[in-house]
């Protein structure tokens, strides 16, 4: 998931669609920031991949069981977002802000937003390893409509028709995706008995569990990262991260502790990692981690918000198609289309607003060409 961390940095926003920063200084490369997003959300969308990798005993084969807890992807988020806290610090000393963290103040925003994608990757890379791929990256993506709802309640921000349509196209998704909706051979269908138990997914029912709550817990931190606005990029991200490390070591205490019930013993974390699995986990923390965020990082400074947005979904194909390819999921027509749902009732709106930049940035380059051209005939007219 491209993290809502707030990475745009303040002062390279895009204004008076010329595309400087706040002083004029700086220009957007859109097809730098462009590449740079892709390479992001494709790094976002390989979790699947290592998480499986990091944690299974056989990577191919999720019937053979984990080596380690059912807890164990909790743990790896923590392992992930300490990267992200290193690289942070790194960025920070390398930029010459420890100053400007010093002055940055702690207000809740900023540590609930951090606290929440804590949670919702702890959440998230659990579902990698109790349910699909295709279950689990749909249903963190309900996050952008989570947020739209949070705003409107809390913020009393309006819906616009087209958000409320968006709305119930992501709720209807949900529902094909997990096959309470859709065709069969019989024809269409709705049964609420949920699939809670595959062969090679016994938990499933949790892991899908574990999925919806990640994307409320996304939705709630782009909420929150809603504020604060002022705050630098970096100094931001250090505190983040921390808050997300704590978020995402709370979720794997809770669920190792479930672990000392004899019935709830799979949860323990009981670790016995082999070698391969080992460099499963570094490379889940070192490319989901650092280097994704370092691309999104320069994504944020060269993209306007909603072209950042819309691309930042490249990870959900990228995660499908590693669950098809590398893992053998069937992907039948109600996942396909419970995707398009919730891929489009998410992405729709931003899509709106970066075709709505771009016609306000052509008017206001006419505007301005215009301006100079009558400008230019004042300064003849005074000549003769």
């Amino acid at each position: 998931m491209a993290e809502n961390t707030d990475l745009k940095p303040t002062g390279t926003e895009k204004t008076n669609g010329n595309g400087k920063d706040g002083s004029g200084n700086y220009k957007m490369r859109l097809g730098f920031g462009t590449i740079a997003m892709l390479i992001s959300a494709t790094g976002m969308g390989l979790v699947p991949l290592f998480s499986r990798w990091a944690t299974r005993t056989d990577m191919f084969n999720g019937a053979e069981g984990l080596n380690a807890g059912d807890s164990i992807g909790a743990l790896m988020a923590v392992g992930r977002m300490g990267m992200g806290v290193i690289f942070f610090v790194i960025l920070l000393l390398a930029t010459h802000k420890v100053h400007v963290f010093k002055k940055l103040k702690l207000t809740p925003a900023i540590a609930l937003g951090g606290l929440m994608i804590g949670l919702s990757l702890a959440c998230y890379v659990t579902s990698t390893l109790l349910t699909t791929v295709s279950n689990a990256v749909l249903f963190i993506y309900i996050g952008p409509v989570i947020c739209v709802l949070l705003a409107r309640i809390f913020r009393k921000e309006p819906m616009s028709k087209l958000q409320w349509v968006c709305l119930l196209a992501v709720f209807i998704g949900m529902l094909f995706g997990n096959n309470l909706m859709g065709f069969n051979e019989s024809g269409f269908f709705i049964d609420f008995n949920l699939q809670t138990a595959t062969p090679e997914f016994p938990q499933k029912g949790i892991g899908d569990a574990f999925g919806l709550a990640s994307g409320v817990f996304y939705g709630a931190s782009m909420f929150f990262n809603g504020y604060r606005k002022d705050a630098d990029t970096t100094a931001r991200g250090v505190w983040n991260f921390i808050f997300a490390v704590l978020g995402a070591g709370a979720v794997t205490i809770i669920l190792n502790s479930l672990g000392s019930s004899p019935e709830m013993a799979n949860w323990a974390l009981n670790v016995h990692f082999t070698p391969f699995n080992w460099i499963g986990a570094v490379l889940l923390w070192i490319i989901c981690g650092p280097i994704a965020l370092g691309f999104l990082l320069v994504a944020g400074r060269n993209l306007p918000a909603a072209d950042y947005g819309t691309i930042a979904y490249w990870e959900v194909p990228v995660a499908i198609f590693v669950g098809l390819v590398v893992f053998g999921e069937a992907l039948t027509i109600n996942t396909i289309i419970g995707g398009i749902l919730i891929i489009g009732g998410g992405a729709v709106p931003s899509i709106k607003g970066m075709i709505a930049g771009r016609k306000l940035k052509q008017q206001e380059e006419i505007s301005e060409k215009l301006a100079a051209h009558l400008e230019e005939e004042e300064t003849k007219e005074g000549l003769l």
